[in-house]
């Protein structure tokens, strides 16, 4: 799953490794298993979230294409 926004990039392969820069902060790149429980919990919800927004979108697109 990627998620890019003006300034920040997310991208989470749940069990693999994650990555996140920022224009502020950098880039930081981490194993799955190197990251905390609570952590994996967040980016696991985040990823939920960020599916259930494009198909959100989804359904906006195709149904204005179909009217």
């Amino acid at each position: 799953m990627i998620i890019k926004t003006d300034g920040y990039e997310l991208e989470i392969s749940l069990g693999t490794d994650v990555y996140v820069g920022s224009r502020k902060r950098g880039q930081a790149f981490k194993k799955w298993s190197e990251i905390d429980n609570n952590v994996k919990i967040g980016l696991e919800r985040i990823a939920k979230e960020a599916e259930s927004l494009v198909k959100y979108s989804e359904e906006l697109l195709f149904t204005e294409t179909n009217s």
